[in-house]
């Protein structure tokens, strides 16, 4: 590139904290100067202009973009990405918990695909063939704790509702079985781990389901995230960076159905 700008000095800073190295940014920086305009946007207004914005921490925004990747399957970028929340501060622990979040929201074969990644991420960072650190197993539980954790979460998501914890049960068991799949195996199986904060949950499901255009689930989510402490700063930029990864229809639906979320929290009762 042969004029340097703010966006493009604040590039090499991103790069260098992605990619673990100053060197390792400058290289990096090189190579998308010499790919034409495309590459020369992506290190302009992708790492310079988006990924340099402070309204978001590096690990936020790390945590953002790998569920993007999960959601689009685009596990080269994941690789790259992942790699770049570690070094973000993402723990390894995390990461495999966002692959299990994500998985009930984008179906099995994306955990699939993103858990192969991340084995092969943590076994080249630990110097071996196979990864040795095994990811958390489920923790066993009776049905009567399975079904109180995925009411506790539900209460958590959804706020203050007119509705006593027996009814709000009954609502969702009124679907049938789907019901009882949603209660117990994503709210009391999953969204109840502690590897991941309920905040970090929802930041992980809002940020997948703006990727994949599931608007009725985001909606719902939307005011989730805001009951589970996401921030509407947060949520905007969210929606900022996946103009970057998923284009900008996508997040332009994104932002414009988080701003009708926060105009219904902001109406008189």
């Amino acid at each position: 590139m042969s004029q340097s700008s703010p966006h493009d000095e604040r590039a090499l800073d991103v790069l260098s904290t992605l990619m673990g190295s100053a060197q390792a940014a400058r290289d990096l920086s090189g190579s998308l100067g010499s790919r034409g305009a495309h590459g020369q946007l992506g290190h302009h207004w992708g790492f310079g202009a988006i990924w340099g914005r402070t309204e978001l921490s590096r690990r936020d925004r790390s945590l953002a973009v790998i569920s993007f990747q999960i959601a689009h399957e685009r596990n080269t970028e994941l690789r790259f990405h992942i790699n770049g929340g570690l070094n973000h501060g993402l723990s390894i622990e995390e990461i495999d918990e966002t692959i299990v979040q994500i998985s009930t929201y984008g179906g099995a074969a994306l955990g699939v695909a993103a858990m192969n990644v991340m084995s092969a991420v943590v076994a080249g960072r630990e110097g071996t063939d196979t990864r040795h650190t095994p990811p958390a197993p489920l923790e066993p539980k009776d049905p009567a704790k399975r079904r109180a954790d995925g009411l506790d979460v539900l209460g958590t998501l959804l706020g203050h509702l007119p509705l006593s914890r027996e009814q709000l049960e009954a609502s969702i068991l009124a679907e049938g079985f789907m019901g009882e799949l949603v209660l117990d195996w994503a709210f009391g199986d999953v969204w109840s781990r502690p590897q991941l904060s309920r905040r970090d949950r929802s930041f992980v499901v809002i940020s997948a389901l703006a990727a994949l255009s599931h608007q009725h689930e985001l909606e719902i989510h939307l005011q989730g995230a805001l009951n589970h402490g996401v921030t509407r700063t947060e949520i905007e930029e969210i929606m900022i960076t996946l103009a970057l990864y998923g284009g900008f229809p996508l997040a332009i639906d994104g932002l414009r159905l988080a701003r009708q979320v926060f105009e219904r929290a902001d109406a008189p009762a």
